[in-house]
């Protein structure tokens, strides 16, 4: 599923947010900036570790559902160091939709560690 990430009504960028931690509630991926990224681009290189968030930075689903969250939306941005390739986005604490409904392939991959 690939979700839009926005800063307020502009997209700044898209992701899948492949990762996940299911108990705390956590998904991360690769972030593809879209050019309306460069407003806040160096906010998230300055920022990225010790994170001050970013009013009115959301995630929402292909539908347009905004994740409600629990914790912060945090871009780390490595592209100078590492490449474009490398900038990464978590998304903390994720409330609604719930989680399992969003990522039932997270929790497959929970669930199996275990079992």
């Amino acid at each position: 599923m690939r979700f839009e990430v926005k800063v307020g009504n502009e997209t700044i960028g898209h992701t899948e947010l492949e990762a996940g931690d299911p108990p705390m509630g956590v998904a991360g991926g690769r972030f593809l900036p879209t050019a309306a990224y460069d407003s806040i681009q160096t906010h998230c290189i300055k920022h990225r570790d010790n994170w001050v968030a970013i009013p009115e930075l959301s995630v929402s689903t292909p539908a347009g559902v905004q994740l409600e969250c629990s914790g912060p939306i945090q871009i780390l941005d490595f592209s100078r160091e590492l490449g474009a390739a490398d900038i990464q986005i978590e998304v903390c604490g994720i409330i609604k939709p719930p989680y399992a409904e969003l990522f039932p392939h997270h929790m497959k991959a929970y669930k199996k560690q275990f079992g």
